[in-house]
């Protein structure tokens, strides 16, 4: 990837003409890109490895970093103009990679955060079916609560990455940080067990959740599988994977635990927005209304 980025900075210079500052902040948002996806992705990504899932990976990650507007522009668009090299130049990228690279959604005022009996809800209504389907969708809503992963992680997830006798999943990062199952690990087991052979199709499917043929679950799947089970229970159509992940932050700031710890938890490289959800969250306590929430 370096050596991708430096062609494509001399390319700039050499036949767009493009100042230096523009330069040094294009290659500081480049190389920012690559070191996220190596994160997301465990090694190293090369261009021609590039997918659409990769940086929908890129662009969610962007919407939980406390950036202005016109930094997050900023970001974008040196990565459309990287990949427009990449496609037209080196020949190393599909076109419509570009097509299918939309800007992160501008945060909603009033993010949804669910209270202790609507995610016992979620996570207990899938599993009254006892079909691998009801199973899987019980566990995806546990594990997205236990643990905070957001939607690209979980669906990356391993079978290798579960471990059921330690009570522990391993994020399907390069760093691979081991988080407690908690109130996932039994519902995880019986969606292992009992519901995720019936999905399997091939032997060789290592993927952890997977859809009704048998193949990895996407995050358009994924999203479709918790909208469903929202909607079924009348939470809301803005009830997403993302607001289990916020729910979690909201409720252990909730408990005491410290924003450090959160932060931590939910992999943000700013402590701002967990600053914001602890704010909110004793304007709950205190009667108040959790607007200043942020997408993050």
């Amino acid at each position: 990837m370096k050596e991708a980025i430096d062609k494509f900075l001399v390319y700039l210079e050499d036949h767009r003409g493009r100042a230096q500052n523009t330069l040094l902040a294009y290659r500081a948002d480049l190389v920012q890109m690559e070191k996220v996806l190596a994160s997301q992705h465990i090694v190293a990504v090369s261009p021609d490895e590039f997918t659409k899932e990769m940086l929908e990976g890129y662009v969610e990650w962007l919407t939980e970093q406390d950036y202005r507007p016109a930094t997050v522009s900023r970001k974008m668009a040196a990565l459309r103009s990287f990949l427009e090299y990449l496609s037209q130049v080196e020949r190393r990228c599909d076109h419509s990679l570009i097509q299918d690279l939309k800007p992160p959604p501008t945060p909603r005022r009033s993010p949804r955060v669910l209270s202790q009996e609507e995610v016992d809800m979620l996570m207990q209504a899938p599993l009254a079916s006892k079909s691998a389907s009801g199973l899987r969708d019980g566990a995806i809503m546990a594990v997205l609560y236990a643990t905070g992963m957001r939607a690209a992680e979980l669906v990356a997830l391993q079978v290798s990455d579960v471990s059921l006798e330690q009570g522990m999943i391993r994020k399907p990062s390069r760093f691979g940080m081991r988080l407690p199952l908690g109130v996932a690990q039994d519902p995880l087991r019986s969606y292992m067990y009992e519901g995720r052979p019936n999905l399997l199709k091939t032997h060789d499917e290592q993927a952890l959740f997977l859809n009704q043929r048998g193949r990895r679950l996407s995050r358009q799947g994924l999203w479709l599988v918790v909208k469903r089970w929202a909607s079924a229970l009348a939470l809301g159509d803005e009830v997403s994977p993302h607001t289990l992940r916020h729910t979690l932050a909201n409720h252990l700031l909730a408990k005491g635990v410290k924003t450090r710890e959160v932060q931590r938890v939910l992999g943000l490289s700013s402590p701002t927005a967990i600053r914001l959800i602890r704010m909110a969250s004793l304007s709950r306590e205190d009667g108040g209304t959790v607007e200043s929430i942020p997408q993050s």
